[in-house]
């Protein structure tokens, strides 16, 4: 099951705005609608709704986290990563890239956050990460 927009919702788009796969249909001024089927659960239209109008796949309202700063950001531990790139290849919105470690005999490529703005906090590279070596930011425990 993926996200959906309950009755609450007023049709001001702002979630439709965010979704980084174009899940989101709607007019201005009326309920919006999530497409399941191209839906990727990523959680950013829960976090930008103002009328706590988008529920979670477990059937939660989602809780809207006002300064987009403060949403969780990938934080990589260098020492755990093995640049396979796949935190990259799992970002919806490319905001992770690769860059250089220089000044070591052997140059490897090490992921960083190229772009922290469109950074949706959806936590796909975490969860990807096959030895564990991102951790989100500002997560709620």
């Amino acid at each position: 099951m993926a996200y959906r927009i309950t009755n609450r919702c007023v049709g001001c788009g702002v979630c439709k705005q965010i979704c980084p796969v174009a899940a989101i249909t709607g007019q201005r001024k009326k309920r919006h609608r999530i497409d399941e089927k191209i839906c990727i659960d990523c959680g950013a239209c829960g976090r930008v709704c103002p009328h706590a109008s988008v529920k979670n796949p477990e059937d939660m309202v989602c809780e809207r986290i006002r300064i987009r700063s403060k949403w969780p950001k990938p934080e990589f531990n260098p020492d755990l990563c093995i640049a396979c790139t796949i935190c990259v290849e799992a970002c919806p919105t490319n905001c992770i890239d690769l860059k250089s470690d220089r000044g070591t005999r052997e140059t490897r490529r090490r992921p960083f956050l190229k772009n922290h703005r469109d950074c949706i906090a959806c936590s796909f590279c975490a969860a990807e990460c096959p030895v564990e070596a991102i951790a989100m930011s500002g997560e709620k425990g």
